[in-house]
């Protein structure tokens, strides 16, 4: 066997032990290779151990980011990140790290990154009519509803859908 031959097959068999291990398990089947995986990568002593979370209490807000975003000639155009309740497990999978990041970007003392997500609207949002016009200004715009107990009654069936009014938290200007 050649050198190149034993890359290869290092390979295809290191790579999907990766994929199996990094991404978290969305099956019964993925979770059930996952256990022969991890089993396999305690014996060689490259498991890590799961990386589960501990929180004293369950998520009490739900939050929705909007922008508003306006163009040197006056026009306005609304975006709003990602109803995550309407999006499939699948896109819920493939779009992880999206989904990560929309969650870290709501908590405090994030400023610095509420920057960098305005300048990626301002260049990824285009214009109502498609002219090119510049960005004169981004503003994010937050909203939230507090979500009830787990064994509180829900009268009417989603409080949690009735959101405050929306709240400007951040301007910027290029």
């Amino acid at each position: 066997m050649t050198a190149r031959s034993r890359a290869n097959w290092f390979l295809a068999i290191w790579l999907p032990v990766l994929a199996i291990d990094g991404f978290p398990s969305c099956t019964a089947i993925h979770t059930a290779v996952e256990t022969k995986v991890n089993y396999a990568l305690v014996k060689t002593g490259l498991w890590q151990g799961p990386w589960r979370l501990f929180g004293p209490e369950v998520d009490r807000q739900n939050l929705r980011l909007s922008a508003q975003i306006a163009f040197a000639d006056e026009a306005v155009i609304t975006w709003q990140s990602p109803d995550w309740t309407q999006v499939s497990a699948f896109e819920k999978f493939y779009r992880q790290r999206r989904t990560n990041y929309f969650g870290n970007i709501l908590k405090a003392d994030m400023e610095p990154a509420w920057a960098g997500l305005c300048a990626y609207l301002a260049r990824s949002v285009p214009h109502p009519s498609g002219k090119p016009v510049a960005v004169a200004s981004v503003t994010l715009i937050l909203r939230g509803a507090v979500i009830p107990d787990p064994g509180e009654p829900m009268i009417p069936a989603a409080p949690y859908l009735a959101f405050d009014e929306p709240a400007p938290i951040y301007t910027w200007k290029p």
